[in-house]
């Protein structure tokens, strides 16, 4: 599990293609990625819940220009990650979630790989088998990226991945991963 980035960064990277900046104070500052990381604990919760209760729900917003910029911009950010994800899965469909599973064609595996099988113990639909020691994705991923993030050998690389950087919840670990 990645430690949660600010709204602002995710916002530059959908929109412009753009490294998150680690430079920014707010993510070498220990205090607020401690913040960051008990809001994002308290949503989860929330969220959770929602799902467990098949409760519908509203795109969060604060205020009367947030409620406008989000009519406006959640529109553009679904045509464009609609289009990202064409790209990622090589593909015409015109259904988003077919194009979320496919996505998975854009993972490489470098030289570095050595067949170890973590991919594949750490993901969470059993999206990866391991053939002839290379992982094989069978396209019904959910782009958790658990597989590249948890790579011991960051062996996993491609467009999917151009942008991220490799990082987990610093009190999660391989074994708490593959027992889930």
């Amino acid at each position: 599990m990645s430690i949660p980035v600010p709204l602002s960064i995710k916002m530059k990277r959908a929109f412009f293609n753009k490294e998150f900046d680690y430079e920014d104070p707010k993510m070498n500052d220990t205090k607020e990625r401690e913040r960051l990381q008990k809001e994002w604990a308290e949503k989860c919760k929330e969220i959770s819940s929602y799902v467990r209760n098949r409760n519908k729900g509203t795109l969060e917003t604060d205020g009367t220009i947030k409620k406008m910029l989000a009519k406006i911009i959640y529109p553009l950010t679904k045509y464009m990650f609609f289009s990202r994800y064409q790209e990622l899965a090589r593909s015409n469909s015109d259904d988003l979630d077919t194009l979320v599973q496919l996505a998975d064609k854009s993972f490489i595996i470098n030289e570095e790989c050595n067949g170890c099988g973590t991919c594949a113990k750490v993901c969470p639909v059993k999206n990866i088998n391991i053939e002839a020691k290379r992982p094989v994705w069978q396209h019904h991923c959910e782009t958790c990226l658990a597989c590249y993030h948890w790579c011991p050998n960051d062996a996993i690389e491609g467009e999917i991945v151009a942008y991220n950087k490799k990082e987990h919840h610093p009190h999660i670990k391989l074994k708490d991963m593959i027992i889930q």
